[in-house]
Parts: C-alpha cells; structure tokens; sequence
C-alpha cells in the first residue's frame, strides 16, 4: 500500500472564535478550589459534558486524493454523514498505486474548541496491521471549517502489494483524539477500481 507518511502540511481555518484558546472553566475551578474533592466531581463531570459536545459537534465535511506532482484530483467524495456510524466503502482508482506520492485532504468542522486535534490512522490488511501512522493537528478553534492535507510517498515498485490482494481486504481505521480523550473513529473498506 502506501510506506511512509511525506511531509504533513498543517491545516487552514475558515469561521471564527470569541474565545483566546484558553480553558476558562478549567481556571475557575481552579481558583474556586481546585483540590476539593466534589470540585474534581464536578470538573470530571464537565470535561465528559465537554467532550460529548466534541463529538456531537465534529464532522467530516470533504475528502480527496490527489497526484501531489500533477495536482490531478483522483478520487474525491463529499457525503460522509454515516462515517462514524459504520465502515463505509470507498472504490479508488487502480492508478493511485502507481502515484509516486498522493497529497490526501480532508476538510472537517468542529462546533466546540479541539485543544490538541491528533488523528492516528491504521492501515489494516484481512485485518492485520501493515501501518500506523500518527498525525498531530493541534488547536481547532469552535465554530470552524479546517482544511488538513497530508502527502504519502509510496513504497518502491517491487514492494507495493498488487491491487488484486489489497481491493475489498484494506481498511482505512482512523481514530479522532484531544489529547488522549477520543472523539470519533472511521473505518473505511478500499476497494480498487
């Protein structure tokens, strides 16, 4: 399939914010005794309250495949309502395995503040692990449309499995982290075309 992760270009923004990037409710707690134990109660309680609104408000809005040398967009898909509800299936074109390297974006919205946006991707072959690959993001700021696009060099010619074993066995496990607390995961069967 794909060997290693290029270079990582990190995300553009569109919307805006009226907040300073700064947890507020955290520092109230804080300063209102923060040591108590029914305040960590309650500061528990809120960062669950937090992160369901994270998860409700996340979504996966565009993805595409492009030949990073030519720009040539090669697959391309927009309707991904039911990403976090079932794997999905998605048909490639044969020729992408031929690209040299493939620049992959992917355009999200976050309703809530994301303080430290990472994704790690599994590539899974009948359910065996050929790769990991980990992407650090960052702040998403509430109320935005991002834009992340990453670029993935292919393996050499002589090591790349043929699209006859990897079409309908691949699967794309994408798990949607802030910090360490999980948002959302994607699984995506390939299939080549």
């Amino acid at each position: 399939f794909f060997s290693r992760p290029g270079i990582l270009y990190i995300w553009s923004m569109e919307g805006g914010a009226d907040r300073d990037g700064k947890d507020h409710k955290a520092e109230e707690a804080s300063e209102n005794g923060g040591g108590n134990p029914e305040n960590e109660k309650l500061q528990e309680t809120s960062s669950t309250q937090r992160l369901k609104k994270i998860q409700k408000g996340f979504k996966i809005i565009h993805m595409d495949m492009n030949n990073a040398g030519t720009g040539k967009v090669l697959w391309s898909k927009s309707n991904w309502d039911e990403v976090f509800q079932k794997e999905l299936s998605i048909d490639l074109p044969k020729e992408i395995l031929e690209v040299k390297t493939v620049a992959r974006t992917m355009k999200f919205a976050s309703v809530e503040e994301i303080k430290n946006f990472r994704l790690v991707q599994r590539v899974l072959l009948h359910g065996q692990v050929l790769e990991v690959w980990n992407f650090k993001i960052g702040l998403v700021i509430p109320n935005s449309q991002n834009s992340w696009q990453c670029t993935i060099e292919s393996a050499e010619k002589d090591q790349m499995i043929p699209a006859h074993i990897l079409s309908g066995n691949i699967t794309l496990e994408t798990h949607f982290f802030d910090g360490e607390k999980f948002i959302a995961k994607s699984s995506l069967r390939v299939h080549y075309k």
